[in-house]
């Protein structure tokens, strides 16, 4: 069959439907069409407000005096669009029936494209967003999508002398999305005409100013690089998270960078993957605020939805055009009495994470968004709890407070950190948290413990809370400790040594699991809290009793830790705090 050769100035955008593909995608969505999970739904409902209310879609930046100013944006039709009709006039797909056929993407591909282009600076024209993480299950085209991606960004994308890196642990990982666009070129003549290509590279003609190239954890001189465009493929697969960073920091003299990540979900946990991947679930729940994020992640809401048949599409949004849906049936049937092809059918066709470590509560569980005013609490009887630390740490203290006509419990918590640990973050919003005075800064290498004095003296004075009792893990408390009991806090009635183990604190988790998740225990929003939650993992001993722990050190669980410690007292002396008022006010009336 004749084919026609294009020249890229050709493309016009014109020829497309003024149609927005988010809004498309998202109503039929809500409106039962098409099945997607809690993370798609969660992504889509932000872009669609964003159109929906423009005057929402801005980012606050500093100027160089200090002062806050807001960039708004705006959707540009014209530059989603161009992005869309270039890669199906010029993009053929390279493998099965398919190859060397054009590229027609689907509704779900659209949408995403629309996301990372179609969102733009009122002031400058440039995109809104710099990193688009892809998480889907396998065979639904998502080496494919990022190639023709790369390509426009050499051609098109505006920015003089594109540098497009794809990178892995092993060079022969990294050549797979590279391999996929050399091959792309060569089925195209106007493609062919627009580009040199060499063993390790793709540049442009003709002055080979823009190029794309593989490279690996292996490669040399990394640092230095001038990155416009970095590509991860597996992320899983990643085992140094310095590669990816080390790519992110050769953007920064660049306008437009896109960091373009696309994974499916990986058997092996990597701190790499489960770093990621776990701030991405932040932002999408909005623990975290990432402007510049796009998370588009497909799979299942829950585990067992692998036997409905219905829900499959959740994971793989191109079920019944890139994936067989018959194929996928047979393995569904050969994995359901066989554990080990289970494993692999979840984690790669279904995209569930598996030998994942436990979480202790589902977001939906401890996501609680009310707020008391401290006010209505003065002069009362209240309990404390704190967890100290040294150097790269956060200390927290928590008191906790009772609404006894609605038998809820407040917990507020502060937290402080070094001047040295604030600096060295890059992974989590310490700066904007200590801005918004969930955090106090105190000492530079080492917390000052006055200041933890001070915060639960300055509550007697501005409050009147008076502490019953105050428990407190011992490790490094001694000086703490002998600081309150001179400030009048008895260390034989009030501040409570408690050994953090399953024996003390086994039915204190227990019981804060069930307030949190009948909402009975309100954290007064505190994002950091509600980070240390989402950071919580369940360890069982044999005999099923519950202990808490961090599943690594930059996944901080100090804030749950103190309010689990004060439930130790609270667990004892509920009916003081909770029952027994509430039943004399009942009598009463």
């Amino acid at each position: 069959m004749e084919q026609r050769t294009y020249h890229i100035t050709e493309v016009s955008s014109q020829k497309l439907k003024p149609i927005n593909y988010i809004v498309e995608y998202y109503d039929k969505i809500i409106k039962g069409q098409i099945n997607a999970s809690k993370k798609i739904k969660q992504q889509l409902k932000k872009l669609v407000g964003y159109l929906d209310n423009p005057e929402t879609n801005f980012i606050e930046n500093l100027n160089f005096d200090g002062t806050k100013v807001k960039e708004y944006f705006v959707f540009d039709y014209d530059k989603a669009n161009r992005v869309i009709s270039f890669i199906e006039t010029f993009c053929q797909h390279t493998k099965g029936d398919l190859k060397g056929k054009l590229i027609k993407l689907e509704l779900w591909q659209k949408a995403i494209i629309y996301a990372l282009y179609g969102f733009v600076s009122v002031d400058t024209g440039f995109r809104k967003y710099r990193k688009l993480h892809l998480y889907i299950a396998r065979k639904n085209g998502k080496t494919m999508l990022a190639a023709c991606i790369i390509l426009y960004e050499l051609l098109a994308g505006g920015e003089a002398g594109a540098e497009c890196y794809s990178a892995a642990t092993k060079r022969d990982q990294a050549k797979i999305g590279w391999n996929m666009a050399n091959v792309m070129i060569k089925q195209n003549p106007a493609l062919v005409n627009r580009f040199r290509l060499t063993v390790n590279g793709i540049y442009t003609k003709p002055f080979s100013d823009s190029f794309y190239q593989p490279v690996s954890k292996e490669s040399k001189k990394l640092d230095g690089l001038h990155v416009h465009l970095s590509y991860i493929d597996e992320l899983h697969a990643i085992t140094d998270s310095n590669l990816i960073d080390v790519l992110w920091d050769g953007t920064k003299a660049r306008k437009q960078p896109i960091e373009l990540i696309t994974s499916t979900m990986g058997e092996t946990r990597s701190s790499t993957f489960d770093e990621i991947y776990e701030y991405d679930e932040n932002v999408l729940d909005k623990v975290y605020e990432d402007d510049r994020l796009l998370v588009f992640c497909y799979e299942l809401d829950n585990e067992s939805e692998y036997k409905d048949y219905t829900c499959w599409i959740k994971a793989n949004p191109n079920l019944g055009v890139s994936l067989s849906i018959s194929d996928l049936h047979e393995e569904v049937k050969r994995a359901i009495n066989n554990p080990n092809q289970l494993t692999n059918l979840l984690c790669k066709s279904f995209n569930v994470r598996q030998a994942s470590r436990v979480a202790w509560l589902k977001f939906d569980e401890f996501n609680n968004e009310e707020v008391y005013d401290l006010e209505q609490f003065k002069d009362s009887i209240v309990l404390g709890g704190f967890d100290l630390s040294r150097t790269g740490d956060m200390t927290a203290v928590t008191t906790l407070l009772f609404d006894t006509k609605n038998k809820k419990v407040i917990a507020e918590t502060m937290y402080w950190i070094t001047q040295k640990y604030l600096d060295s973050a890059t992974k989590v919003p310490l700066k904007k948290w200590v801005e918004r005075e969930f955090i106090r800064v105190s000492g530079n290498e080492l917390i000052n413990y006055h200041d933890i004095a001070d915060y639960i003296i300055g509550n007697y004075e501005k409050y009147g809370w008076k502490y019953q009792y105050i428990n407190y893990d011992s490790y490094s408390a001694q000086y703490l400790i002998e600081e309150l009991s001179q400030m009048g806090y008895s260390k034989d009635h009030i501040l409570i040594p408690t050994i953090q183990g399953f024996k003390t604190l086994s039915i204190p988790m227990q019981e804060v699991e069930a307030d949190v998740k009948e909402k009975r225990l309100c954290y007064q929003n505190n994002p950091v809290t509600k980070w240390c939650f989402s950071n919580v993992e369940l360890e069982k001993d044999r005999n099923g009793n519950y202990m808490p722990k961090k599943g690594s050190y930059e996944r901080k669980i100090d804030g749950v830790a103190t309010i689990i410690n004060a439930y130790v007292s609270y667990c004892k002396y509920k009916e003081y705090f909770i029952e027994d008022e509430y039943e004399s006010e009942e009598e009463e009336e």
